[in-house]
């Protein structure tokens, strides 16, 4: 999945998803190791110093004994740079601290920002251990819902493509693509030789077409241009799904020129709906926001 580009550098909750890229990188590290038996800790305060300290040592032994031998499939590796390791070990020299949910489980907060690791500490016979599976479906979770965030950033950004692109070369009207006829200007983005040739949008539109594989695709997400409602004056839509329905993504998203927001499930024949739509129609859509 794309992870990287310059369409939505500001976006602030991706810094969450930074940090577990980096449990991913530290994570991947050990994956010819034998097994050995995941430990029990006496109290969360002991595994938490013991996680920390693995991952600042890059102990692959230490990682496995920790939080179980399978703790390799937490994250699904790729796009793992030297800065990820960074900004972990930064934001866990700042701050961590154990947060008790109930009187069974407790997680690992780590910086200021109030993320959490993902695998909770759950109260076991002896002791504390990591729960593995359940920090595979909270990485689930977590992955889910940004890739929906940054979705939605990424239909807004769109729109304000769309506004430039009609008040420059599009002369009042709304571009029909994303990506340019080659040697043409009628998309949103094309490549220039210069600044002053630039399109409304960036290289991240190459990611975001539905004929992008769904490994390559922006942040999980299939992009298309829709027709404006027939009868309606001017305007257009937007439409957004996820390029692997469950995996990266479940709600398909709609925004019109009004900038109003709609959602639905479309269930396991998502891409195929999505495709098949032929103008902007919220009929049927929760509206989820004005934007």
């Amino acid at each position: 999945m794309r992870k990287t580009g310059n369409l939505i550098p500001a976006v602030a909750f991706l810094r969450g998803a930074r940090m577990l890229s980096l449990v991913a990188a530290t994570l991947a590290l050990s994956l010819a190791v034998p097994a050995a038996a995941q430990q029990v800790f006496p109290s969360p305060q002991a595994a938490a110093d013991a996680l920390g300290d693995a991952i600042a040592r890059s102990d692959a032994d230490a990682l496995q004994r920790v939080l179980g031998k399978q703790y390799q499939l937490l994250v699904p590796q790729g796009s793992i740079d030297q800065d990820d390791v960074y900004d972990f070990l930064g934001a866990w020299a700042r701050h961590h601290a154990v947060q008790p949910e109930g009187d069974n489980r407790v997680r690992i907060a780590v910086g200021e920002s109030g993320w959490t690791f993902p695998v909770p500490l759950a109260r076991q016979k002896g002791g504390w251990q990591f729960d593995l599976p359940a920090g595979q479906q909270e990485v689930r979770r977590r992955r889910l819902g940004r890739n929906e965030l940054v979705t939605m950033e990424t239909l807004l950004q769109l729109a304000d493509a769309q506004q430039r692109y009609a008040e420059q070369v599009g002369q009042g009207r709304y571009a029909r693509r994303l990506i340019s006829t080659p040697g043409k200007t009628d998309g949103l983005y094309w490549p220039a030789d210069s600044e002053q040739d630039a399109s409304p949008l960036g290289p991240d539109a190459l990611a975001m077409g539905p004929e992008t594989p769904a490994a390559d695709a922006f942040y999980g997400y299939h992009y298309r241009i829709l027709p404006a409602t027939p009868g309606s004056d001017g305007g257009y839509g937007l439409v957004a799904w996820p390029a692997r329905y469950g995996d990266t993504g479940v709600h398909t998203f709609l925004l019109g020129s009004d900038r109003v927001f709609y959602e639905r499930d479309l269930g396991s024949g998502t891409a195929s709906r999505a495709r098949a739509m032929r103008s902007f129609s919220p009929e049927g859509w929760k509206r989820v926001a004005d934007r």
